[in-house]
């Protein structure tokens, strides 16, 4: 047996006399194919007795021979015939050669070679004689053995061990050569009429001259039509790429390829190229060499050039369902254009023997598709989008007609010849009924797949990597428009290319969905291509995790598919209503498909409300945006009724989401009651989806209230329409009997109806009348006694105003009254409710304080909200329609004391207090103290710097270190700042555990020196170390050459640049302000001065005294200098400063990220509330938490932010 298209099929003729296969009409029938169309054929069959058989037409199928893993996926052409037969399919050579199988009638099997061995087909003796009976008497016997779907076979690309393939670009028919001498041979179609493919053949011959002979010089386009130019980027520098070594095979193709192009004239030596590339080999499908030039560093830096390429959607739409197609490939196209005499030397490449450079644009320049396609749209701009197509070298000639179709080729010759163009004979096909183009199978049926690429993906075998699950995607990306639910069907695709970081898993739904694409590519649809002006239609499917669309056309009333779209929903899309996803589908498939919705009229099959959703401007949100988006297209809204093309019932039952359910009938219920002296009267008049009317009176025998009336008729319509079962229930029983309510307030005018028979029932006469006549005796409500309550009742701001309005009373104060008569002018009643005249609203509902508050917290927190500032809460309230005088402060009352809006506030970088800058009254008396951490570990594991800067002269002193414990900073104080400078009254460090460990502690109180600590994740309160601290650093930085480890060799040298160096702030260096003078560097050694040329001991000795008196002065002058370069440092501080005040008993948030906290995108920026204990001086405060536990350390108001319980 064999497998059709997934099918179990047996009695199969083996006839190694047949040229064709067969397939018989009642085979296609019992497999479900006959409602495939086929491929017209209109030579007839002809038998060996000579009889002849009209065929219906051609169908494709694959076919699976033998049994896994021995088995072979081949697809066979069958000719259809309408005629009784004892067999299901006749396999003929052809079949037979494309898998190379060899049959045996003495041994009854077939056999065909596959990757795991030899497969084998067996004959059944009895079977064979009961169809050769039975073709005797040529009765119609029974079709046997067509079963059920067999399991998708999985042996991926275990086909053939010698696999023939089909020359890539050929036709898709048996073709016949066409010599037209000078070795020039091309080939035309065999199908089509005898008489039309001789009036193409001598056409060819008659334009014999623009083929090309393989080795022979072209003409070239003419340099007025095309000449290519390459334009660089300003600023790029040429690149000359070194010389790659090449094995002997390689070479000496180049050799070979050089001889050859020098010999027609398309290459040409030269000697001092400024641009120069390697070439580069790559195999052709024949197995023999291709030269290519590596032009990376030229393309990088020439600019693209903006010429557009043609939609290759839009160019196959207009090519196919055409009868007759001539493919024209250009002989070496790109080196038809010549390349500009100035820009020649660019295209220079190396080999063994020279160097050359190209006369003509060679393959592999970033521009040269544009190039061309640049010059086909200048020659063929009459024919293109008429008689012929053309994407870059790829051409195209379609007509529907024989005679027409010559007069098309003609003209097309004619202009190659005009311009200088050579065709390719052996890669033209003329005069054919099918072919492929751009990727595509065009015939007269449509748009088809390519057979490689579908047949690429079903011989794939199970992906054991994510390498090869991104290529299963990507194989079947490239055929999406044929894959109805393509992003649905690879969902579990995309999620195993997710979790890259974890193992590889390919589970059962990655195999299911795998075997389902195998399996629909096995026999893809064909596509249709609209034709102008006529309506397509689009339907649309959604589940939770992609939106599909399918947009087809009708034809003589059937339904084919024109594009399959689909996407995969990405977070927030994830959580779309079902009806925002269905009006996301839409405006996906007008994004991808716009050429299609601007073309034509686009009717869309749906049953979700989407006319309303997206046919009117009362929305709001995405689905108003997209509203918009969509007007400009001409888009209408219909129902879906019956599925017309099995490709789009699948297209719908695969999509369709289990939480959709569509819409049901709608019964249209109207009710009105009526309640007086005379009696209570009930009117109900239901419409059932046919239209028919059932009109019901019913008499009260209680005494209701009218609004009790109202109640019971409402209820005694759903009662009515339950129609079974519902008896005495309340209103919610009832209401969840139905699937969906919709209760809407009508004018009585449209309701007369319902208002008469009220009239009627309460009148209690003329029960004689076709009106169904009900009593109801008691109420359907049992209702509790009421119980009194006395309320405490609240004037609102709006009491004055309603009163004045509704009854005319005006307060006693005379100044009040004149300022209500004149507020009241933009205020009125509507059905019991005062509004006010609006500006983005006609008119406002003004609501008093509980709703207010109740308004303001929803809008803000609720379903919709989403925390909003003030202002714009402010502004949505009263665009939904409401109004009090005091909305804008209550909305920032409300979202001042939101607590979310608190801990999710904006940082404010603005500093809350003015500048004080530190200033020290004389040297060494106040020291600021850091740590620069860590460094790459050095010789003696040294990985930390201590630093110490001293605020008068900015003296630096530092040491490196390998660890930073207390100790070691002491020891760092005790001998580096004591012992040299003396002891210091105040030190300002950060809350490091060195700086507040025991040693450290001990130490500085025995000498009585002040310690500042700084606040937390506030460096300005230490500012100048944290700017030496920069300055050392980036020395370091600039210094450094070899290894980084080698830091602490240039640490001094660092340091001692920096103490040498005047500071901005005294404009004297730190060396000058400690010891009076400048300190002589080595470039004085080197380039001699004048201090050093008349050096004197004695008197420099005598200098030294009088610099040293004269210090105090120089100190001095430095501090005014200091003072005034803070005064206006402050000055342009305090221009940005927003003031913060806090005092004790506060509550203040701290920022997170201060306290050491990482912070995620969506944790808050703010952690408290804390409780301000006291103020540590001006700028700091201690704080406590909620539970009384006092924090460590102090904080800076700039990293505080007041907190409203």
């Amino acid at each position: 047996m064999l497998r059709v298209n997934g099918t179990r099929v047996g009695r199969i003729l083996i006839d190694t006399g047949s040229s064709t296969d067969v397939i018989y009409y009642e085979t296609l029938k019992k497999l479900h194919l006959h409602d495939q169309p086929l491929k017209p054929m209109t030579t007839p069959l002809t038998g060996f007795t000579g009889d002849q058989l009209m065929p219906m037409g051609i169908i494709d199928l694959p076919v699976t021979f033998g049994e896994s893993p021995r088995d072979v996926v081949s697809r066979v052409s069958f000719i259809v015939i309408n005629t009784p037969s004892p067999y299901n399919i006749i396999l003929g050579r052809k079949a037979l050669n494309d898998i190379g199988a060899i049959a045996s009638t003495p041994h009854l099997k077939v056999k065909f070679p596959t990757r795991n061995g030899v497969g084998t087909l067996r004959g059944e003796q009895q079977v064979a004689r009961v169809c050769y009976q039975a073709s005797i008497p040529k009765q119609v016997a029974q079709i046997e053995h067509v079963g059920e779907p067999s399991k998708p076979y999985d042996q991926a690309e275990d086909i053939l061990l010698h696999n023939p393939t089909r020359q890539a670009g050929g036709p898709m028919e048996d073709t016949e050569e066409v010599d037209m001498g000078d070795v020039k041979i091309t080939k035309m179609g065999t199908v089509l009429p005898k008489e039309d493919r001789d009036l193409v053949r001598a056409c060819l011959l008659s334009n014999r001259d623009i083929f090309a002979c393989e080795g022979e010089a072209m003409p070239g386009i003419d340099r007025a039509i095309a000449e290519h130019q390459i334009a660089t980027k300003q600023g790029m520098k040429p690149v000359t790429q070194k010389k790659r070594k090449q094995n002997w095979k390689k070479r000496k193709a180049i050799k070979a390829e050089v001889e050859k192009l020098l010999k027609i004239d398309v290459i040409r030596e030269v000697k001092y190229p400024q641009w120069l590339a390697n070439p580069v080999l790559v195999t052709k499908s024949n197995g023999q060499w291709r030269m290519c030039i590596d032009y990376t560093d030229l393309n990088k830096a020439c600019p693209k050039t903006p010429f557009p390429l043609p939609s290759i959607d839009a160019m196959v739409d207009s090519t196919a369902e055409f009868k007759y197609l001539s493919f024209m490939d250009a002989y070496s196209g790109y080196n038809q254009i010549r390349m500009s005499p100035a820009d020649e030397e660019k295209t220079s490449f190396v080999t063994e023997e020279g160097l050359y450079c190209y006369k003509v644009m060679p393959f592999g320049l970033k521009n040269a598709g544009a190039e061309y396609q640049r010059m086909v749209s200048k020659v063929f701009k009459e024919e293109l989008g008429e008689i012929m197509e053309a994407y870059i070298d790829d051409m195209v000639v379609k007509c529907c007609t024989g005679p027409e179709h010559v007069s098309h080729l003609e003209k097309v010759f004619s202009k190659m010849r005009q311009v200088g163009m050579r065709l390719n004979p052996k890669k033209s096909f003329f005069c054919l009924s099918s072919g492929k183009f751009l990727g595509f199978i065009i015939s007269e049926r449509g748009i088809e797949a390519h057979p490689d690429k579908c047949q690429a993906v079903v011989n794939l075998k199970s992906p054991k990597s994510i390498k090869e699950v991104q290529g299963l995607t990507g194989r079947i990306a490239a055929l999406s428009r044929f894959v109805s639910q393509s992003a649905m069907l690879c969902k579990p695709f995309f999620d195993v290319i997710k979790k890259k970081t974890q193992e590889f898993v390919w589970g059962p739904e990655c195999q299911e969905a795998f075997e389902k694409i195998k399996e629909y590519l096995s026999t893809p649809p064909i596509i249709s291509r609209p034709v102008k002006g006529e309506p397509l239609y689009l339907y649309i499917s959604t589940n939770d995790d992609a939106i599909s669309a399918a947009l087809v056309r009708e034809e003589e009333g059937i339904q084919k598919p024109v594009y399959f779209i689909s996407r995969i929903l990405r977070d927030a899309e994830t959580r779309y209503p079902m009806i925002e996803k269905s009006a996301f589908a839409i405006v996906t498939a007008a994004r991808k498909l716009r050429p299609y919705f601007q073309a034509h009229s686009i009717r869309v099959v749906t049953n979700m409300p989407l006319r309303k959703a997206l046919g009117q401007f009362n929305v709001a949100g995405r689905l108003l945006k997209w509203a918009i988006e969509l007007s400009e297209f001409d888009i209408s809204y219909l129902s879906r009724t019956a599925y017309k093309s099995q490709a789009l019932a699948d297209f719908i039952v695969q999509g369709t989401s289990g939480s959709f359910t569509p819409v049901e009938a709608v019964w249209e219920v109207y009710v009105d009651g009526a309640s007086s002296g005379k009696g209570t009267g009930l009117g109900v008049e239901i419409i059932n989806p046919e239209g028919d009317r059932f009109k019901y009176a019913l008499q009260v025998k209680f005494n209701p209230s009218h609004n009790v009336a109202e109640y019971e008729a409402f209820i005694a319509g759903l009662q009515l329409v339950a129609a079974t079962g519902a008896k005495s229930i309340k209103v919610e029983q009832l209401i969840g009997g139905f699937d969906s309510v919709t209760i809407e307030h009508v004018p009585r005018g449209q309701n007369e109806t319902a208002d008469a028979l009220s009239k009627l029932a309460k009148s209690g006469l003329d029960k004689e009348r076709p009106i169904t006549v009900l009593e109801i005796h008691s109420p359907s409500i049992e209702l509790p006694e009421p119980t009194v309550f006395q309320l405490h009742h609240e004037e609102e701001w709006y009491s004055p105003i309603w009163l004045y309005l509704a009854e005319g009373i005006l307060p006693q104060d005379k100044n009040l009254a004149r300022k209500i008569k004149r507020w009241s002018l933009e205020f009125t009643i509507i059905e019991d409710e005062l509004c006010k005249k609006g500006y983005h609203h006609p008119w406002l509902t003004c609501v008093g304080k509980a709703k207010a508050a109740e308004l303001l917290k929803e809008t803000h927190q609720g379903i919709c909200g989403s925390h909003q500032g003030p202002r714009t809460l402010g502004k949505r309230i009263m665009r939904q329609g409401y109004y009090w005088p005091t909305l804008r402060k209550d909305a920032e009352d409300l979202v001042r004391r939101c607590a979310q809006c608190q801990f999710h506030a904006r940082i404010d970088h603005k500093p809350p207090n003015k500048l004080k800058p530190i200033t020290s009254p004389w040297p060494f008396d106040i020291w600021g103290m850091d740590i620069l951490e860590p460094f790459p570990q050095a010789k003696g594991n040294l990985k930390f710097i201590v630093v110490a800067v001293e605020y008068f002269t900015k003296w630096i002193e530092v040491k490196a270190l390998s660890l930073i414990t207390s100790q070691k900073i002491t020891d760092f104080l005790e001998h580096h700042i004591v012992y040299r400078y003396g002891i210091p009254h105040t030190i300002i460090t950060d809350n490091g555990r060195q700086f507040t460990g025991t040693p450290f502690k001990n130490y500085y109180r025995g000498l009585g020196i002040e310690i500042n600590f700084a606040s937390v994740c506030h460096p300005q309160s230490n500012g100048l170390a944290e700017v030496s601290n920069r300055t050392i650093l980036e020395g370091l930085k600039k210094k450094i050459e070899g290894t980084k480890n080698t830091w602490p060799e240039y640490l001094s040298e660092v340091v001692w640049a920096y103490n040498t160096t005047p500071r901005s702030a005294t404009e004297r260096s730190p060396y000058a302000l400690v010891y009076g003078m400048e300190a002589v560097i080595p470039m004085e050694i080197v380039h001699p001065t004048v201090r050093t040329i008349s050096y004197s001991t004695q008197r420099n000795a005598e200098r030294r005294i009088k610099e040293i008196e004269m210090i105090h002065e120089l100190r001095e002058e430095a501090s005014a200098r200091q003072a005034e370069y803070q005064r206006k440092m402050r000055k342009a501080f305090d221009k940005k400063v927003t003031p913060r005040h806090y005092q004790p008993g506060d509550w203040v948030l701290r920022k997170a990220a201060a306290a050491g906290k990482h912070i995620g995108k969506l944790d808050p920026a703010w952690d408290g509330p804390f409780e301000i204990v006291k103020s540590a001086g001006e700028r700091a405060f201690h704080l406590k938490d909620a539970q009384g536990k006092t924090l460590a350390n102090s904080w800076n108001p700039s990293d505080l932010r007041k907190f409203y319980p």
